[in-house]
C-alpha cells in the first residue's frame, strides 16, 4: 500500500500523527507541503519530506499565490503520484496542488480529501467565500473520500454545500502511541488542591480565552496556576508578550510528542475552550486536547453547545459552562478536593479506545483511504 501525502504543514504535530498512521498500518508514504515553521522541514517521523516552502496563518491571498504557483510546478511530483495507491491531500490548497499532479501525471490514482478545520474564508457571503466553496464542490466531486475529525464539520458545513459527498470518514483527533508509552497513566491524587493547575496546550488562537485565564489569575493569585505551552497566532503572541509571566501564569513554549507526560502530567485541569471562530469552526471541532488531557486524566472545562461539550458530556466527564466570565470564578472557587476527585476520576473514567488509535484501528483507516478490503502486512510499536 502506496501513499503520498500532500500536508498543508509539514510542521504540524497533526500531520506527524497522520504519517504515523499509515505507517503502523504498514503504508509506504511519500510526503510533500508547505510549512508554518521559520526552518525547512526534511522529515517527518522517519520519512524523507519534500519542503515547498514556508507559508502563514491568516495571509490568504499570499497562500493562494503560492498554490497556484506551486500547481503550475506539479510535474515535478507527478512520480510520486504515479506511485501511489491512494494520494491524500490536506485542506483545499493541498487538493489543488495534488489535482494539478495528477494531471500531469495522466493519472487517476484515488484521492483523499482530509479537512481537519474549515478556515473561515470558506464561510462568508461575499465573492472570494463563494470561490472557494465552489472550488471545493469541485474538489470534493474529483474525491473518493473525505476524511473529517468532528462529526460536526459534517452537519454544519459539508452537508450543506449542496453537492453529493464521497465516502466520509470519521478519523478523530486521537492520539497515536510511539514507543514510548506503555499504558495509560494511573489516576492518582497526589496533588488534588489548591493552587489548581490550568493547562491551555497546543495551538493556541483564541484571545478571549487568554483574557479570562489572565483575569482569573489575577483575582485568586493563591487559587489558581495557569500554564500555556504550544503554537500561539501572532495575535496571541502579542498578548503574551505583552502581559506574561505573571506570578501565577506563564507561557512555557512549544513542546513535542514525547513531551506530553510532562506537559499534561502536572496540570489538574484541561482549558478547552475556544471562541476565535464563536457559531463556527470553533463549535465544531474536536481539539486535540480532550484526547491528550482525558488519556493523561486530566479533565477538561468546555463551552456548553459545542461539538467539544458533547463528547465531553457523552462520556459523563468535563466541566461545561455555559458563560464562563460569569461562571468561572464561582466554578473554581467552589472546587474542593473532594469535588475534583470525583471531576478527576471521571475523566479517568473515559475508555482508552476513545482516546488512542491502535493498531487495528490503523489499519482500517488505512483500508478506508485506499478503498482496500485488507492490509497484508503492519509493523508493529
Amino acid at each position: 500500500m502506496r501513499v503520498t501525502y500532500f500536508a498543508s504543514d509539514l510542521s504540524d504535530a497533526a500531520v506527524a500523527r497522520r504519517v504515523r498512521m499509515l505507517r503502523i498500518a504498514g503504508a509506504d508514504v511519500k510526503l510533500l507541503g508547505f510549512r508554518r515553521s521559520a526552518l525547512p522541514v526534511y522529515e517527518v517521523e522517519g520519512i524523507a519530506a519534500v519542503d515547498l516552502g514556508r507559508t502563514f496563518d491568516g495571509r490568504l491571498g499570499a497562500r493562494c499565490a503560492q498554490v497556484l504557483r506551486r500547481s503550475l510546478e506539479a510535474v515535478k511530483w507527478r512520480d510520486m503520484v504515479s506511485w501511489a495507491d491512494v494520494v491524500l491531500a490536506r485542506n483545499l490548497e493541498m487538493v489543488t496542488i495534488a489535482e494539478a499532479a495528477r494531471v500531469w501525471a495522466g493519472s487517476n490514482v484515488r484521492l483523499a480529501y482530509e479537512c481537519l478545520d474549515i478556515h473561515g474564508a470558506l464561510l462568508g457571503d461575499g465573492i472570494s467565500s463563494k470561490l472557494l466553496r465552489s472550488r471545493e464542490r469541485r474538489a470534493l466531486s474529483r474525491s473518493a473520500a473525505l476524511i473529517v475529525s468532528s462529526h460536526g464539520f459534517l452537519t454544519n458545513y459539508f452537508e450543506r454545500l449542496g453537492v453529493d459527498l464521497p465516502n466520509v470518514i470519521l478519523a478523530e483527533n486521537k492520539r497515536v502511541l510511539s514507543e514510548a508509552d506503555t499504558e495509560r497513566p494511573q489516576c492518582t491524587f497526589n496533588g488534588g488542591r489548591p493552587p489548581w493547575r490550568i493547562g491551555w496546550f497546543g495551538k493556541l488562537r483564541c484571545v478571549e480565552s487568554f483574557q479570562m485565564l489572565m483575569g482569573l489569575a489575577q483575582r485568586h493569585p493563591g487559587l489558581v496556576d495557569v500554564e500555556l505551552r504550544g503554537r500561539p497566532t501572532q495575535e496571541l503572541q502579542s498578548q503574551i508578550t505583552e502581559h506574561l509571566p505573571l506570578a501565577n501564569m506563564r507561557f512555557g513554549g512549544s513542546y513535542a510528542e514525547n513531551d506530553l507526560a510532562s506537559v499534561y502530567g502536572t496540570c489538574d485541569i484541561t482549558w478547552a475552550i475556544d471562541y476565535s471562530q464563536r457559531g463556527q469552526n470553533s463549535d465544531w471541532l474536536l481539539p486535540n486536547r480532550i484526547y491528550e488531557g482525558s488519556y493523561y486524566n486530566s479533565p477538561a472545562i468546555a463551552l456548553a453547545g459545542t461539538e467539544t461539550a458533547a463528547w465531553l458530556e457523552a462520556r459523563r466527564t468535563g466541566v461545561l459552562l455555559r458563560n464562563p466570565r460569569v461562571e468561572l470564578d464561582p466554578f473554581i472557587t467552589g472546587l474542593t478536593p473532594a469535588r475534583y476527585r470525583v471531576l478527576k476520576r471521571s475523566s479517568a473514567d473515559v475508555p482508552t479506545c476513545d482516546l488512542v488509535w491502535t493498531i487495528e484501528g490503523c489499519r482500517q483507516f488505512a483500508c478506508r483511504i485506499t478503498g482496500n478490503s485488507r492490509i497484508e502486512s503492519f509493523c508493529e510499536i
